[in-house]
């Protein structure tokens, strides 16, 4: 149990946060794409590459404090933006108390396997409901679109899938706000529908959180 819960811990799991960047050229804002309790991957625009030790301001879910870390490991990720791997140095204590409860949140959602269902038939959403369940994933059927836009910003729940109608208003929405959410089609044929989201989740990173820590 002892080595289970140290193999967890130093993995890297993928938790969605907000980091803020200090160095002598001012404040830069990064994304969280991934963390461990030792350190963590940051998406960030324009940061030095020469920047050595570095104070950030960590936001994972309600949650907000300060570490100091340095780089391990610079990249570019696009024109305009980096992927620095840092390892952190010294962390406030509520910023660890932090960490593990978004680490314990992402292995637990890699074993639910949460799959959002958006669909304006009442029937078909159940029905959909029923079938994931029996697949062993774990339906998520809010019955608005900002019901929706609220489970997929919770820190906890870590959606991976989405099921939408190809006109749905939130594909723009993901792509924008919630690129790492995979899609699946909706249609009448709701096996096809099933085994579409089951496809969709099979490239998300819970689901190799999942193999690592099966």
């Amino acid at each position: 149990m002892g080595d289970l819960a140290e193999r967890r811990s130093a993995l890297r799991v993928p938790v969605r946060g907000v980091a803020v960047f200090y160095t002598e050229d001012g404040a830069t804002h990064g994304t969280i794409e991934n963390l461990s309790s030792s350190g963590a991957l940051l998406t960030v625009r324009g940061i030095p590459a020469d920047e050595q030790d570095l104070d950030l301001e960590l936001k994972l879910g309600d949650e907000t404090g300060w570490v100091s870390a340095h780089t391990v490991r610079i990249e570019r990720h696009s024109p305009t933006r980096l992927r620095i791997a840092v390892s952190f140095d010294r962390l406030e204590d509520r910023v660890r108390a932090a960490i593990d409860t978004a680490i314990e949140h992402a292995v637990r959602a890699a074993q639910r396997r949460p799959v959002l269902v958006v669909d304006d038939s009442r029937a078909r959403r159940v029905e959909l409901a029923n079938r994931l369940a029996a697949k062993g994933m774990t339906p998520l059927v809010p019955r608005t679109p900002l019901e929706a836009i609220d489970l997929l910003t919770r820190a906890s729940v870590h959606v991976g899938v989405a099921i939408l109608a190809a006109t749905s208003e939130l594909h723009g929405v993901l792509a924008e706000s919630f690129p790492w959410v995979s899609t699946a089609p909706l249609s009448d044929d709701i096996d096809a529908t099933v085994e579409g989201a089951i496809d969709a989740w099979s490239t998300t990173d819970g689901a190799r959180l999942a193999t690592a820590i099966a």
